[in-house]
């Protein structure tokens, strides 16, 4: 029996080597330990359990965002977008820092402001009678339930493609080893355990990232010969060294419409439009304002700027050693196990666990916050001690992660998980950014716009599947609005005395609140200037995307270009640290 268990693991770790496998059981260990030295802390009371007893430091709070949106599946999702279109695909996900720049200018102040523990508790704050009760209780199912399990199911469908590729394991194996050790530090330590282990992850997995993409370089026969290889492999008219969508098919081609529905809807019509949980979680946790808005800032410059170009590097020079590959989001692991050396193989698969780990975790630990800060303890159980509490949330993980394994054995693809999640529910993104702005949203605009968008986009992607990814938004979000807009007209308005209360707490100039306004006392200095936020975005956006660009002109051989971005970046840097830092 002994001899037949050690003949089945034996048949799993034939792709490693001992060294490879000290350093993987290594990483697990440390993490793990790492992770439950916060038991006892995390265990005193949900708020330690879920935001660390709101004392974050900017630095840390903002590398576990970046940690966080940095997953298993990240680097194998940028690699398809690469080996299917090019390197202006990546717009999918760059557009999100339009959003991301408003949450330093704005949100990030505003979220802090309101002392919530999620997002979901705002509805209560925001509205009144029993209708924001009932969202409320809704959206921490919606959330916790439906959206981050499609999430999780990403992530984990990651990883078990990775450990497919490197041990050979199939998916249900892929699914319990790899969420093993994430679930047993996660349950223990809360919050404090996801912070921490994230730090020590994001620096393992960005020098996993980092060493695939020297040892891909080489192999593909250095920096400056890739683009003239990719030529010569796959044609001259290729298209795959593009910033910016080809214009061959003319400006209403179906690669234009894509780029102007990623730049001009995606980013607002996300529901994550504000902040969305998992940053507003590490907004509420952070030690002052002043450390959010810096936290936020850090993670925005660290996730497009710092993240994107080794992953991209990798995804061209694919296109070289592996040009037949089918499944492009294999080709990352692939490269893995045949390009790096014995130790450097292991420490790459452990940067893989690393990235898949930080963001298992906080989605893991934010899911449970909604089930038992906003539906759990808000409906069900009002009146406990804290330790029934930090039981029902550890159950509760249990099962979420039961729910999770499930969808995770029936996805196939990373990249249309992650269109689809863009799409799914995205007509609520304006009432999401409008209900800060103007006083008029009520809690039927929420439920209206949350139902009509995930009605819509549900049937899209059932009955219409090869449908253009621009036209299922423009659908759902034209749909979703016109529902929306009607239904907030025709029901009444949140009462004054909650509408004065909430406007206190946030004061923001503009004229959405102008009847509000009038009836709160609030002085003209105490308001938020919109017309600086607005200012402070705009040159923050324009800095990070130049610091992103430029680096991969330089990289790819393109100087005249990259000197020509450069003054633009240094103009817009200088701006940026006067609105936000100084």
């Amino acid at each position: 029996m002994h001899h037949f268990k050690g003949c089945f693991l034996l048949k799993y770790l034939m792709g490693l080597s001992l060294t490879d496998i000290i350093v993987v059981a290594a990483y697990m260990v440390a993490s793990l330990l790492l992770g439950l030295y916060f038991t006892k802390r995390a265990s005193s009371n949900t708020e330690e359990f879920f935001l660390s007893g709101r004392n974050l430091p900017w630095w840390l709070a903002g590398t576990s965002m970046v940690a966080t949106t940095f997953s298993s599946d990240t680097p194998l999702y940028v690699t398809g977008l690469v080996r299917t279109k090019g390197i202006y695909e990546n717009w999918q996900w760059w557009s999100f820092l339009i959003g991301g720049m408003l949450s330093v200018a704005l949100f990030a102040k505003l979220w802090k402001q309101a002392g919530v523990m999620t997002d979901v508790e705002l509805t209560e704050l925001r509205y009144s009678g029993r209708a924001a009760s009932v969202l409320r209780g809704f959206k921490a199912i919606y959330f916790s339930m439906f959206i981050h399990t499609i999430i999780k199911a990403q992530v984990i469908l990651a990883m078990a493609k990775i450990l497919d590729v490197s041990l050979g394991l199939n998916k249900w194996q892929g699914i319990i080893i790899s969420s093993a050790v994430t679930i047993t530090y996660s349950l223990m330590s809360g919050y404090w355990g996801v912070i921490v282990t994230d730090f020590f992850q994001f620096i393992v997995a960005m020098l996993g990232a980092l060493l695939l993409c020297f040892y891909a370089v080489k192999e593909a026969g250095g920096l400056g010969s890739i683009p003239q290889a990719i030529s010569s492999i796959h044609g001259a008219d290729n298209h795959y060294m593009d910033f910016l969508p080809p214009l061959d098919g003319g400006l209403l081609s179906p690669a234009v419409l894509t780029f102007l529905a990623y730049m001009g809807i995606t980013w607002w019509s996300r529901y994550s439009s504000d902040g969305g949980g998992v940053i507003v979680q590490r907004m509420v946790s952070s030690r002052t304002e002043k450390h959010a808005i810096g936290g936020t800032l850090y993670f925005n410059i660290a996730n497009y700027a710092l993240r994107s170009w080794p992953w991209i590097i990798v995804a061209l020079a694919s296109l070289v050693i592996y040009p037949e590959a089918k499944d492009h989001e294999k080709v990352y692991p692939m490269m893995m196990m045949k390009l790096l050396p014995s130790g450097m193989r292991g420490l790459m698969l452990a940067s893989f666990f690393a990235a898949f780990m930080s963001t298992l975790s906080t989605y893991l630990n934010l899911s449970s916050a909604y089930l038992i800060n906003d539906f759990y303890r808000r409906f069900i159980k009002k009146e406990a001690d804290e330790s029934h509490y930090i039981k029902v949330t550890r159950l509760s993980m249990l099962l979420l992660s039961a729910l999770t394994a499930v969808a995770t054995y029936y996805a196939t693809s990373i990249v249309e998980v992650f269109k689809f999640l863009l799409a799914f529910g995205s007509g609520a993104g304006m009432v999401f950014l409008l209900r800060w702005f103007w006083w008029r949203i009520n809690a039927w605009s929420e439920v209206s716009a949350m139902a009509v968008s995930t009605i819509v986009s549900s049937y899209l992607y059932l009955y219409y599947p090869s449908m253009p990814f621009y036209e299922k938004l423009s659908w759902i979000i034209s749909i979703s609005t016109i529902i929306w807009v009607s239904v907030t007209l025709i029901t009444k308005p949140v009462d004054t005395e909650t509408l004065i209360r909430f406007f206190r707490k946030n004061p923001i100039g503009g004229r959405g609140w102008e009847k509000i306004e009038a009836l709160s006392g609030i002085t003209h200095k105490e308001k938020l200037p919109i017309r600086k936020a607005l200012s402070n975005w705009l040159w923050g956006t324009i800095f990070i995307y130049s610091l992103t660009i430029v680096p991969g002109l330089f990289l790819l051989g393109r100087a005249k270009e990259g000197l020509f971005f450069l003054p633009i970046s240094m103009l817009s840097g200088i701006l940026t640290y006067k609105g936000f830092l100084r």
